[in-house]
């Protein structure tokens, strides 16, 4: 079965309204840490056609760990890869992820945007930023030959928090 996730991206004024449209589906608030005022929804769900009305949608390519939900702290890594990149870097992450090497992570997620196959998304749920800051540093980091200022990658990360909020408006 193939799984998709989807975000979209407003204000909480707005994202409250279109969640509560919506209380049926397991649609999530995420706010940025670099900027609160950036919020998101987003939601893992087995259907390929988003309730968003202006959607980034990605297909789940592979997972690991608890990636039954979305929970905890979230880092979304954007990486942009020609074919040949793109099939060994799939290839690669999934041998790393097979081998258990979720480094104290809740879960992880290889996405592929579904308008664009050059842009993938590496998408790791933790019980902290911390325990991330931990992992990048290790010697096997995956993303570690795709980083620097001469990779040519489009590589950028995003750390997100779950924002927690009643069904009547986002606090």
């Amino acid at each position: 079965m193939t799984r998709y996730i989807h975000t979209t991206f407003g204000t909480r004024e707005v994202l409250s309204e279109v969640r509560n449209k919506h209380l049926d589906r397991p649609i999530h608030l995420s706010v940025e840490d670099g900027d609160q005022s950036r919020a998101q929804l987003i939601e893992l769900t087995d259907d390929p056609k988003s309730v968003f009305t202006v959607p980034t949608s990605y297909k789940v390519i592979s997972s690991a760990g608890d990636d039954s939900e979305l929970r905890g702290w979230m880092m979304f890594t954007f990486i942009t890869l020609n074919d040949q990149e793109r099939d060994n870097f799939i290839r690669r992450y999934d041998a790393f992820l097979k081998q258990g090497n979720l480094h104290g992570g809740l879960s992880s997620f290889l996405l592929q945007r579904t308008n664009n196959d050059h842009q993938l998304v590496l998408l790791s749920t933790w019980k902290s930023k911390d325990q991330w800051q931990n992992w990048s540093e290790e010697s096997d980091f995956p993303m570690r030959r795709y980083e620097g200022p001469n990779a040519s990658y489009n590589l950028r990360r995003v750390g997100y928090s779950f924002k927690a909020f009643s069904k009547s408006s986002l606090n």
